[in-house]
């Protein structure tokens, strides 16, 4: 049989934590991690349903209403407890409306940088060409990232090609449910037409592969025209202010998405 964790330690975990170890026990009840399934189907009731026993058990104070925040959590800011991934990493991916799945992953869903590169990139100095008073207003959150980032042309640079933003913030339903991607570029690779998702990460942020899938998918399900090429990027500031830009490959299965190519950059005045 799968492990428990010890109630004491489990209520020195996070909420969302603790909501997530719920729902894996009662979607898993019965199972050993010889068992357990590559896939696990599962409702939004489902959730909700392990929140109530985790309530009634004194585990959680309250119901936490927005689910997607739980998700989110694990998408970009840490790993499931250990009690989910005795058996392997775990992911939690949308399968339709109100639907999801865990899927025992073949890696951690959170790209770890620079541990999941063989070799660390060299580090860019760039001319920051954001005015100073514009840089003086601007935050630490992925469109302050955005800004820094689409007026030093870094872009570009890492396509090759001039693209040009044609949408921000845009949150729309693909063919597995709702997704929001950062910012949509698009311009002419030579002759190809090519469309490129872009998910920005900073602070306690980080790009993960459940998050490539969401550019991959909106690149095949979104673009508005036939036949364009997807180049997916991601842009993680890290704790040093430096910009890594990455290119993931263009597959709609999590499992066979790699990075293609990763640059690092320092800004300076």
């Amino acid at each position: 049989m799968l492990y428990r964790t010890e109630r004491g330690e489990l209520l020195t975990y996070p909420k969302y934590d603790r909501i997530a170890v719920y729902l894996f026990r009662r979607l898993t009840a019965g199972h050993s991690a010889e068992t357990l399934p590559k896939e696990i189907p599962f409702a939004l009731e489902d959730v909700r349903a392990a929140m109530r026993d985790a309530v009634s058990d004194g585990v959680i104070d309250r119901e936490v209403k927005n689910v997607a925040d739980i998700k989110y959590t694990y998408d970009a800011r840490r790993r499931f407890p250990a009690e989910m991934e005795q058996a392997g990493p775990i992911v939690w991916l949308q399968n339709g409306k109100g639907l999801y799945k865990l899927l025992r992953s073949r890696r951690p869903n959170l790209i770890d940088f620079p541990g999941v590169l063989e070799a660390h990139p060299e580090l860019e100095s760039v001319v920051d060409q954001t005015p100073p008073f514009i840089a003086g207003l601007l935050g630490q959150d992925e469109q302050a990232v955005f800004t820094r980032v689409r007026n030093a042309g870094l872009i570009n640079q890492v396509l090759g090609f001039q693209a040009w933003p044609i949408q921000g913030h845009h949150r729309t339903t693909v063919s597995y449910g709702q997704i929001e991607i950062d910012e949509v570029q698009a311009g002419l690779d030579g002759q190809q037409g090519t469309i490129v998702p872009i998910s920005g990460k900073g602070g306690q942020d980080m790009l993960s592969w459940s998050q490539a899938l969401n550019l991959n998918v909106y690149g095949r399900d979104k673009a508005p025209k036939p036949d364009l090429a997807v180049r997916s990027l991601g842009l993680w500031r890290d704790d040093e202010n430096t910009i890594w830009i990455v290119e993931f490959t263009p597959e709609t299965d999590i499992e066979l998405i790699e990075i293609k190519n990763v640059r690092r950059f320092r800004f300076i005045r």
